[in-house]
């Protein structure tokens, strides 16, 4: 596996990414939603998200940068 932005935050089991075929970004998971939705910005973007296992799609997709995902904190 590939060294991400992520050495302070462990990445949790369950992240969620956009359904379109072409997303290639997992994101964390909004605690604050009933529906599987990022703790991002990304959030506000058109589109449905859904939950999946980290591990089988860490290898193919990316991690979110964003300080409210993995991107570590806020300048």
């Amino acid at each position: 596996m590939s060294k991400t932005a992520t050495s302070t935050r462990e990445v949790p089991e369950t992240t969620v990414r956009n359904r379109s075929q072409y997303a290639d970004t997992l994101h964390r998971i909004d605690s604050d939603h009933d529906e599987p939705f990022p703790a991002c910005w990304e959030q506000n973007r058109d589109g449905e998200f859904t939950d999946v296992p980290t591990v089988a799609y860490l290898p193919h997709y990316n991690l979110c940068g964003n300080p409210e995902c993995f991107g570590g904190e806020q300048a």
